[in-house]
């Protein structure tokens, strides 16, 4: 379905109701009105849809700035009479009416707003404070002027603006935990608070880490209603994302493969190839290691043109890249260099990459790199990585100054994996660290215990990265940082994993180390149930690194749960030890019982059980089985109890996707159980336990929606995503081995 339709329709339900009444004479009294510019609009409420009619890649703002500041107004009256129940009150007047009474909300600073403009000094704010705020910081002030109330919602941009309107709404009560109506909290009130606040974020990027078009309108105004603004190019409907402030980030570990693939087309009219003679003038001098058409196909391709542009592996010059991995590229040639960032920066022009805001420069998923002897002068693969990374910044640059890019566009770079240490020589020189952002990654740390738990040996090794990048008094790199945390690894297959206690001490201290950029890999778009809390506490600490996580905890289950709020908190604290493990249940545990393993727990940070004299740095499997029957009891008892229908509906959605986190934890242990009576030579208890894992993978196997919502393709059910399916194919051959053999034992 085009989601351009789903968005204007769900949008639609929001604005519909004020379209008899959002453009007032200025004869009209209005006893609260909420003033905007409406621009060459009717009403607001055109203006507000207009996104498509907006040049949002120009360099006048003003039509961006109506569109969105007309939205905020809009977002603020549906609300407001939600909140007292005032449906016939807080009209929406263009700001060069006049109003000869009553109270005024005034949506956009004075230089957007005309009605702004004229009461803002005596407000004691002015555009140069505004604009100091940045972007996306805003001032609420309310003020009595000439007998009139009167409170200014102005930000020191249009998204600014956006997210005061949403602050003015939270400031009195209103809660946006998930994406949809279910999860939003209207409480009602009598009168408007008096306000005088000045924001702005803790952090520059707050959002999420996607390549893929599988947002949905209801998620995307959560993001902006809960002031995130990180997402993704490849999301259809530009401009409902762009109108709601957020950021569209490009590029992934496939860029090599996208534009320079070896086996891709060469683009020029090679000297010694007939058949491309309508192609532009090849700019590159004949290679002596030219093969020709060495495929037959017909075509000359980038590696049968230059094969010395590609990587030295084993003496030989191979093709390298396999889509995201393999080899990266022979990045000492230069003739390379220009041509792949010549490539890229096209793309950010009129390619897939135009209109991005953010270039999310990645080179292979933890790729090797060409073994050549002048490659090897260049250094590690961190300091070639930071060299290709200077080239893309200056061709963007130049790209910009002759107007081929209307804008520029800043880059963040890896530093994970191959390129996770920092580097060991200075950078090149006027290496730009305003506009090249290393994005520190620790990939496989652990969760059970904190980032800078100085016992924990799994993340110290993070730790002593991320020193050399931040810390360190003699490193190398000075600039910028962002943070790529895992709240939704790969394999965690969107299980209900709890970080509550995790991110109320990593976030905080990334900060302190210097990060002002951070998002997570891949949050669910559908089907949060039990994620609503790490997705809402990680917009609110992202914004306001000092937010208070306890007072947080307390307002979010109260507000969202009411009466159950003291038992779905002891829920949610049960189920945060249930899962902390999940790193080594779907990265160790399903790996190894997949593969049969004689040893299925062979590290200290997951045991079975605890022993006498043997490290245990973890919750063992029985312990991880225990929470699981602590959450069951907490949860089936809320629901069992008479609760107002919305909770009850937040909570059984809660309540299905524990379940699904539920039925994969016993899947483990029934197969672990089967494995270890079966090795024990106790067949019959093995097979009562068998039994319950092909039941429990049935069940599993019947669930086809719980670990969608991620990134694509989803796994096809929950048992696909277990990571453990394979279990049963072992243990069904190891018990009619073994029972086989009792049968010859016990025979004639």
């Amino acid at each position: 379905m085009n989601m351009r339709l789903i968005g204007r329709g769900l949008l639609k339900g929001i604005l519909g109701a004020v379209v008899a009444t959002s453009c007032l004479s200025s004869l009209v009294r209005a006893d609260s009105a909420i003033v905007v510019n409406f621009g060459r609009h009717p009403s607001a409420e055109a203006a507000a849809q207009s996104e498509d009619q907006v040049d949002w890649l120009d360099a006048d703002p003003a039509d961006d700035t109506v569109c969105t500041e007309c939205f905020a107004a809009v977002e603020l009256q549906h609300y407001l009479r939600k909140m007292t129940g005032r449906e016939q009150d807080f009209h929406i007047v263009d700001d060069d009416e006049t109003l000869r009474q009553g109270e005024m909300i005034l949506v956009g600073g004075p230089a957007s707003n005309a009605a702004s403009r004229g009461v803002a000094g005596r407000l004691g704010v002015d555009a140069k404070q505004l604009a100091g705020l940045g972007r996306e910081g805003y001032h609420l002030k309310t003020a009595t002027i000439d007998g009139r109330r009167i409170t200014l919602v102005a930000g020191g941009s249009r998204v600014g603006t956006l997210y005061g309107c949403y602050d003015l709404l939270y400031r009195h009560g209103c809660r946006w935990f998930a994406p949809g109506e279910l999860h939003e909290e209207v409480p009602r009130i009598d009168t408007l608070v008096e306000l005088d606040v000045t924001e702005r974020p803790s952090f520059q990027t707050r959002g999420f880490m996607a390549w893929q078009d599988r947002g949905n309108p209801e998620f995307l105004l959560w993001m902006a209603r809960n002031r995130l603004n990180d997402w993704c190019i490849e999301q259809s409907d530009h401009a409902l994302v762009r109108k709601l402030g957020i950021r569209m980030v490009c590029g992934m570990h496939d860029s090599e493969w996208l534009f320079f693939g070896p086996e891709l087309p060469y683009p020029y009219d090679h000297l010694r190839f007939r058949g491309d003679e309508s192609k532009p003038k090849d700019p590159y001098p004949l290679s002596d290691q030219y093969q020709g058409d060495a495929d037959k196909d017909g075509k000359l391709s980038y590696f049968e043109a230059h094969p010395e542009w590609y990587p030295l592996v084993n003496g030989k010059r191979v093709p390298g890249v396999r889509k995201w991995s393999g080899v990266n590229f022979c990045t000492s040639n230069s003739e390379a260099v220009t041509e792949f960032v010549k490539n890229y920066v096209q793309a950010l022009i009129d390619g897939p990459y135009r209109g991005a805001d953010v270039i999310r420069f990645w080179t292979l998923d933890g790729g090797r790199w060409c073994s050549c002897p002048e490659c090897k002068k260049l250094g590690t693969p961190t300091d070639r990585n930071l060299l290709l990374v200077h080239r893309l910044d200056q061709e963007v640059k130049k790209a910009h100054a002759v107007g081929r890019l209307s804008r520029l566009v800043p880059i963040r770079f890896l530093a994970y994996s191959d390129v996770a240490q920092p580097p060991t020589r200075p950078l090149p020189e006027g290496f730009d660290y305003q506009t090249c952002v290393a994005t520190f990654y620790p990939q496989r740390r652990c969760y059970v215990h904190n980032f800078d738990e100085p016992d924990c040996l799994k993340n110290l090794h993070h730790q002593t990265h991320l020193d050399g990048w931040a810390v360190e008094p003699d490193r190398y790199y000075r600039g910028q940082l962002a943070v790529g945390e895992y709240y939704n690894w790969s394999r965690f297959r969107s299980l209900p994993i709890c970080f509550m206690h995790t991110m109320a001490n990593d976030i905080p201290y990334y900060y302190e180390v210097g990060a002002r950029h951070f998002q997570y890999m891949h949050v669910t778009t559908c089907n949060w149930g039990n994620k609503a809390l790490t997705n809402y506490q990680m917009a609110h600490q992202l914004w306001d690194v000092r937010t208070d996580c306890e007072a947080l905890w307390q307002d979010y289950f109260a507000k969202r749960y009411g009466p159950a709020a003291e038992t779905m908190r002891a829920f949610y604290e049960s189920l945060e030890q249930m899962l902390c493990n999940c790193r080594e249940l779907k990265y160790g545990l399903a790996r190894r019982l997949r593969a049969g393993a004689a040893n299925l727990f062979p590290n200290s940070h997951l045991r079975y059980r605890r022993e006498p004299g043997v490290a245990c740095d973890g919750p063992t499997l029985l312990e991880i089985v225990q929470h699981g029957k602590t959450c069951r009891q907490l949860i089936n008892g809320t629901l069992a109890a008479e609760l107002p229908e919305r909770i009850r509906g937040r909570i059984k959605e809660d309540e299905r996707m524990f379940t699904y986190g539920e039925r994969t934890v016993q899947y483990y242990y029934e197969c672990v159980e089967t494995f270890r009576l079966a090795r024990d030579g106790k067949c019959d208890e093995a097979r009562v336990h068998l039994t319950e894992a092909q039941q429990l993978a049935e069940a599993l196997r019947q669930d086809k929606t719980s670990a969608e919502g991620a990134f694509l393709p989803w796994p096809r059910d929950a048992l696909a995503a277990s990571m453990a399916e394979g279990a049963l194919t072992h243990l069904t051959a190891l018990l009619a081995k073994l029972e086989e053999k009792g049968a010859e034992k016990g025979g004639p």
